[in-house]
C-alpha cells in the first residue's frame, strides 16, 4: 500500500475509534499505530526503530513517542477490531457480489517443537491443537475467514483450534455476507447442510466445489446438493475467483 494512503486511513479511524477515558495513549493513537505497522509488516517489537526511521508518520500522529511493545500488545487485545473493520467495509461498501469463504492453518511454533511436546505430552498453548491441513496434520491455530473478492476487504474471521472443522464455522461466516449475490467455497464445505442453510437463510447462491471423493450418486444427493452440484457447472468461471482467497 502506498504510504500517501496513509493520511486517509487514519482520517478514518478517527472517525471510527471510540474512547472509554483519558490514558496516555488513547484507543485511536494505538489502533492507528497498530495499522501502521501491519501495513509495513512490522513486529510490535521493531515499533520504536520503525517510527524513528519514518518520521514523517510521528508527525501525521502528532506524537513525541512510541508506546512500549508490551503496551502495544496489551492494548490491542482489548480492541474491538471486529468492530473496526465493519466501520471501514461501511465506509468502503463492496459492490456484494462475489464473497469467498475458507480456512488456513497458522503454525504457533516449529514442526519439531510440536513433535516434541505431542511425545512429551506437555502442551503450552491451549488454543492450539493438531489438525490436518494441505500439508498434511500440523500443529497450531486455524483461521477461518470470508472476504470480498472485488475489494478483498475481510468481512469477518474466527480463530479456533485447529482440530475444528472447516465446516462447523462456515454457518458464522455465511451470516456475514448473507446479503451477498454469490458465496465461494471450496469441496471442504461441499455438504447438505452448507448447502441447506445458504439455499434457507441467505439471498445468495452457493458456488462450491465439489468434493467427489465422497462420491456422486445421483439418487442419494439431497435436492439441495444436486443443485448446488449443477450451479458450480453453471458457474465454473465465476469460481476461479475464490482463488482470491489463498
Amino acid at each position: 500500500m502506498a504510504a500517501n494512503h496513509i493520511p486517509l486511513i487514519m482520517q478514518r479511524l478517527a472517525q471510527i475509534v471510540a474512547e472509554d477515558r483519558i490514558r496516555k495513549y488513547s484507543n485511536k493513537l494505538i489502533v492507528k499505530i497498530i495499522v501502521i505497522l501491519k501495513i509495513y509488516g512490522v513486529s510490535y517489537r521493531s515499533s520504536k526503530y520503525f517510527f524513528n526511521n519514518h518520521r514523517e508518520f510521528m508527525e501525521l500522529l502528532n506524537i513525541t513517542d512510541i508506546p512500549n511493545f508490551r503496551t502495544l500488545s496489551y492494548r490491542s487485545l482489548r480492541i474491538d477490531w471486529h468492530y473496526i473493520n465493519s466501520s471501514i467495509i461501511d465506509m468502503i461498501n463492496p459492490d456484494n457480489d462475489n464473497a469467498a469463504v475458507d480456512s488456513s492453518i497458522v503454525k504457533t511454533c516449529k514442526d519439531t517443537t510440536a513433535q516434541r511436546r505431542r511425545k512429551n505430552g506437555k502442551y503450552k498453548d491451549p488454543e492450539s491443537s493438531w489438525g490436518y491441513g494441505t500439508m498434511g496434520y500440523e500443529y497450531g491455530r486455524k483461521v477461518h475467514a470470508v472476504i470480498d473478492t472485488d475489494s478483498l476487504s475481510v468481512m469477518e474471521w474466527k480463530m479456533t483450534t485447529a482440530s475444528v472443522y472447516d465446516k462447523n464455522m462456515a454457518f458464522e461466516m455465511i451470516d456475514s455476507v448473507r446479503n451477498y449475490n454469490y458465496i465461494l467455497m471450496d469441496a471442504a464445505y461441499d455438504s447438505s447442510d452448507i448447502y441447506d442453510y445458504i439455499f434457507e437463510n441467505t439471498h445468495s447462491i452457493p458456488v462450491i466445489d465439489t468434493n467427489r471423493r465422497r462420491g456422486i450418486v445421483e439418487n442419494k444427493l439431497t435436492y439441495n446438493r444436486k443443485l448446488g452440484i449443477a450451479l458450480r457447472k453453471k458457474e465454473s468461471s465465476r469460481y476461479k475467483l475464490r482463488w482470491e482467497i489463498e
